[in-house]
């Protein structure tokens, strides 16, 4: 609790030293300037100043100087716009204004022409994929990005749209300081930042709530996703330190909205998507914001299919000028059948940690993924998610705001992904069903809850900008009651007398005689019961304490708790869930400390430090040939540290950001020849093992991101990563100090987007992605080679029938690369004791949209 006393007691002397009941504020003023292409003042421009809380707005108009002034504004947040004849209109990020300050925004305004009326909301253009602010009503506060002392990107909704991006794991290669973990396919995967990977759930939020991510989610329900870079554990309660990662809905807008989109891809699947929002009532009291989908078709296999069903409903209900209740609900369905499913490969019988080598290597050239074989066409996954969430926001004044919300998600997996293991160095595999390799959880049920209040006041000359609240969650997780049998698909053996195919000729299979396993229930030995509950909580106070203007000191932490129970329902105890001994409970603090310099009001330098505990694991359950001497309970919880020093810019119209980084985590694996006495006569053979922490992951790293318009016509945003993740004190000479496995030492992308001179409204889009080499195995046997993919598009936009429609078509990995999306150990934790998974990347795919807003 020391470290809550460190940041609460100087932040309660404070506020009783400024007195809740604050005098009347004092206020500041907006200005700046309007200006043309060439640098030349535009006079008569006019100006709107509009407060964000109270939507008020007020109008000004630009001198012979182009300058424009709103004296005596209210403390708060506010946005300006400026439109002006032969310009397109433009609007600022949000602007902060406290009392005795001057907010400053100058704007750089674009001829207008035909293609002005590609843009629907002001500003966009001159945005360029640039985001200042993350969602309001969170641990990270009222602050703009540019001001926080972590790593912070967003990818906005325009960048979803031009990409045409229908789930995270299209939309994450934009971010190249953000990687994923494919798990069963692309809806299935964990999010990860920095080169350590994530969980079903802990890393996770939408609308600042936990849910579970490995389920389905489709992007065209979200306004933008913000992804916090490294351990966020003092802001958002126990995490891996994987980064956090914020899916924002799209919220209702104060005027009619209307979008229809027809969009195509792979070989026949067809998408339709409407998008409706708007407002009603007295004073608009009421708005409201639908999100329809269906797609359906033929995938780039044969006799693939990939069918797609969204309904997402957004709510509010203005209560006064201060208070708003807002209310979502989405289901989504995801049906993908004969997709290529995911390749397992394991160490030969002799235990790696002894013989320091492996003869069963995934091939360095990954297979073609169109070839029909590597996926069966009865065989993928049918993912289902339902989330409803409420949300009350009430604004005391300009200053203290107050957030409460709740979310509930459950979430049906049914996943019969095909399985291919490799059994020998030669490329020849047998092929599983997922369901029955490993367990995989067919339920996920989510309770979340959220409260935060935000504010700002001032002790003399000292100002403070805090954050105090709670989150937490219920995470239950499903299993069945009786496993299926691991029996392999083939129905003949091969030349060789083995039922198996090779990497260069999959072998197309059929139904298993049994059928397909069924999570239904039919007798009491069959369906699916709740295994486990994890639970947790944390309380979190933060404190930016501004100095000066030029210097500023955050502290944050969070006290937080997290437990668990385990059930069991098997035939020993006549199908009765029955709790397990052994659950855990577990609590501490998690801190930071940082430190800003802010050399001019665009710019900020800082360095962070944080500590932060996340959920143990628990070691497994014995078995007669295998004994765990702690089966069942669980370890201590994990504690990872971080050091970040970091450097932002904003000029104009171009973001820019860098991060020196080192991130330290403890990882568990089973230890084998134990001696005994719980494991009898196993006890001092491979058959006895313990569960425990066995060494670290020490990854070291720069990485940056620059976002904006770099020139007229001219758009990028990209960056790169460096990156040397290390497994340290292992206690086995095979496997310490070799780099972790499927992360690459290096990664970029650029994404370009340049507005073609002799064609109004038309623009060429051009992606380049470069990943480097992966270890496949924790003894860094082999490397995958490096590949770089590349996406062309273009995208045009013009009037018809007096509305904006657009097209865009796009051919993702042009030049048609065969390679490996990722790689990941068989257990998050560090070392693998069975299986290594790789999956392959997509093919050359060609997709194309209209949409037509009215």
């Amino acid at each position: 609790m020391k470290y809550i006393a460190y940041v609460c007691i100087p932040t309660l002397l404070a506020f009783a030293g400024s007195g809740l009941a604050q005098t009347p504020a004092a206020t500041g003023q907006v200005t700046g300037t309007v200006k043309d292409p060439a640098q030349a003042f535009v006079s008569g421009s006019q100006v709107t100043l509009t407060n964000q809380q109270t939507k008020a707005a007020v109008t000004a108009t630009t001198d012979s100087q182009g300058a424009y002034t709103f004296p005596s504004v209210q403390p708060g947040s506010y946005v300006v716009s400026a439109t002006a004849t032969g310009f397109q209109p433009s609007s600022s990020p949000e602007l902060k204004v406290a009392a005795g300050e001057t907010a400053k925004y100058d704007f750089a305004m674009t001829i207008s022409s035909a293609a002005s009326s590609v843009t629907v909301s002001a500003g966009t253009a001159e945005n360029a994929y640039q985001v200042d602010n993350v969602a309001p009503g969170g641990p990270l506060g009222n602050i703009p990005i540019l001001d926080l002392p972590y790593s912070i990107n967003v990818i906005s909704r325009q960048l979803i749209d031009d990409t045409q991006s229908r789930n995270f794991k299209e939309a994450a290669k934009y971010l190249p300081l953000v990687s994923f973990q494919e798990m069963q396919g692309p809806e299935v995967l964990r999010p990860e930042t920095r080169g350590m990977q994530g969980s079903n759930m802990q890393n996770d939020l939408k609308d600042g709530l936990g849910i579970a991510v490995t389920t389905p989610s489709a992007l065209e329900e979200y306004e933008q996703v913000e992804v916090v870079n490294g351990l966020g554990g003092p802001l958002y309660g126990p995490a891996n330190p994987s980064g956090m990662f914020n899916f924002i809905t799209k919220r209702p807008t104060d005027e009619r909205t209307g979008e229809l989109e027809l969009d195509y891809e792979g070989n026949t699947v067809g998408t339709a998507h409407t998008d409706l929002g708007g407002r009603f009532g007295k004073n608009k009291m009421f708005g409201y914001r639908t999100n329809l989908l269906v797609g359906d078709g033929n995938g780039y296999v044969t006799h693939s299919q990939l069918r797609r069903q969204l309904l997402a409903f957004a709510g509010d209900i203005r209560l006064s000028p201060h208070t708003v209740i807002e209310g979502n609900f989405s289901y989504y369905n995801v049906w993908q059948h004969g997709y290529p499913g995911w390749f397992a490969y394991a160490p030969t019988t002799t235990p790696l940690s002894v013989s320091g080598s492996k003869s069963i290597l995934i091939p360095e050239q990954a297979p073609n993924p169109t070839l029909q074989g590597y996926g069966q066409s009865f065989s993928g996954v049918n993912l289902t998610s339902w989330t409803g969430e409420v949300r009350l926001k009430h604004d005391f004044n300009d200053n203290w705001h107050l957030v409460v919300a709740a979310l509930n998600q459950l979430s049906d997996r049914d996943i019969n992904t095909a399985v291919n293991q490799f059994v020998d160095d030669k490329g020849d595999y047998k092929t599983y069903m997922a369901n029955a390799f490993s367990g995989l959880a067919p339920k996920f049920h989510v309770d979340s809850d959220l409260l935060y209040i935000t504010g700002r006041f001032h002790t003399w000359n000292i100002r403070h900008d805090i954050v105090i609240g709670s989150n937490g969650y219920r995470f239950a997780s499903y299993s069945p009651v009786a496993s299926p049998a691991k029996t392999a698909l083939c129905t003949s053996n091969g030349a060789d007398g083995v039922c198996e195919a090779n990497v260069d000729d999959p072998q197309v299979d059929v139904i298993p005689t049994s059928g397909i396993f069924s999570y239904a229930q039919t007798t009491p030995g069959t369906g699916i019961y709740g295994s486990s509950i994890i639970r947790q909580q944390g309380f979190s106070l933060g404190d930016t304490i501004s100095f000066t203007p030029k210097w500023f000191l955050r502290l944050a932490a969070s006290q937080d708790w997290t437990w668990t129970d385990s059930y069991t329902d098997t035939s020993a105890t006549g199908y009765q869930r029955t709790w397990i001994p052994g659950g855990y409970v577990n609590q501490g603090v998690s801190p930071s400390a940082s430190v800003g310099f802010k050399p001019r009001a665009d710019m900020t330098i800082y360095a962070s430090f944080v500590d932060s505990i996340q959920a143990p694991d628990v070691a497994g359950a014995s078995t007669t040939s295998l004994i765990d001497t702690n089966a069942n309970q669980a370890l201590p919880a994990y504690r990872s540290k971080e050091g970040e020093v970091g450097y932002k810019l904003r000029i104009r119209r171009i973001n820019f950001s860098t991060a020196l980084f080192r991130l330290d985590r403890p990882f568990a694996n089973y230890v084998d020849d134990v001696a005994s006495p719980i494991c009898g006569s196993l006890s001092g053979t491979s058959g006895c093992e313990t569960y425990e922490i066995t060494g670290d992951q020490k990854n070291y790293g720069v990485e940056s991101m620059l976002s904006g318009r770099v020139f007229e016509r001219l758009m990028l945003t990209g960056g790169i990563e460096v990156l040397n993740p290390k497994l340290v004190n292992t206690g086995l000479a095979a496997t310490n100090d070799r780099n972790f496995v499927g992360i690459p030492d290096y990664k970029s992308n650029i994404l370009a987007e340049y507005h073609l001179p002799l064609i109004v409204g038309a623009f060429f889009t051009w992606d380049w992605q470069h990943v480097g080499r992966r270890p496949i195995d924790d003894i860094n046997s082999e490397y995958t080679p490096q590949y770089n993919l590349f996406d062309f598009g273009i995208r045009y936009s013009t009037k018809i029938w007096g509305k904006l429609t657009t097209w865009r078509v796009t051919a993702n990995n042009a030049t048609n690369v065969h390679y490996w999306s990722t790689l990941g150990p068989g257990s998050i934790t560090g070392q693998s004791t069975g299986s290594y998974l790789a999956h392959l990347g997509d093919p050359l795919l060609l997709t194309a949209s209209m949409r037509y807003e009215f």
